[in-house]
């Protein structure tokens, strides 16, 4: 599926790919319709060998997951200088991207006198799984106020969609959420992915 994202961002987090490497993180430093310079936040003395090879950048935004491909033309000093080669590429919607996060949430029905501060267990794009202390109905309409590690508070309609494999946990599904917030959920989300990646990288 192509995407309707032309361009990669100066200071944008991204993942490069290859097919042996594997997956490092890093940072765009420059970046044109033709090219993208990325700084590595993890060295590999391998990417050397793999100029003129296939790479691919990926990178985050409120609609999912996106792929440059290109060629790999430098290494230099831990940044790589990647020619794009190709039509841009969606290659994961938002609500498939879910990670372990532990976040202050304030759920309250909409209709009901339900509901009050918690946190969450896992997020994704468009939903949150929380820990349930009040033992919500399913189907019941909520208003979510989840607390992001910067900036204000992201505010969402939202609803109680399934019961999780704790008895005391919930989905739920968040609607309606404005597109700056979702860019700042998709950038924490792709965040923690890094950080557990560099992570794994270092053991």
């Amino acid at each position: 599926m192509t995407a309707p994202v032309s361009k990669l961002i100066v200071g944008q987090y991204v993942i490069v790919r290859h097919l042996h490497v594997g997956m490092l993180p890093g940072t765009v430093e420059e970046a044109s319709e033709a090219s993208v310079i990325v700084a590595l936040a993890v060295k590999d003395e391998r990417i050397t060998r793999t100029i003129g090879h296939d790479w691919a950048v990926e990178a985050t935004s409120g609609r999912g997951i996106f792929r440059f491909p290109g060629k790999l033309n430098a290494e230099r000093n831990g940044s790589l200088t990647i020619a794009l080669t190709g039509e841009v590429e969606r290659i994961q919607r938002r609500e498939f991207v879910r990670i372990d996060a532990f976040l202050d949430v304030t759920v309250r029905g909409v209709d009901e006198p339900v509901g009050g501060d918690t946190h969450t267990v896992d997020v994704s794009g468009s939903g949150i799984q929380i820990q349930d202390k009040w033992d919500l109905p399913l189907g019941i309409d909520v208003r979510v106020e989840l607390q992001l590690p910067d900036g204000p508070p992201l505010r969402a309609l939202g609803r109680v969609v399934r019961a999780g494999n704790d008895p005391e946990q919930k989905g739920i599904r968040m609607d309606g959420i404005a597109r700056a917030d979702e860019d700042r959920l998709m950038r924490y989300i792709r965040d923690k992915e890094v950080q557990a990646l560099r992570a794994s990288r270092d053991r």
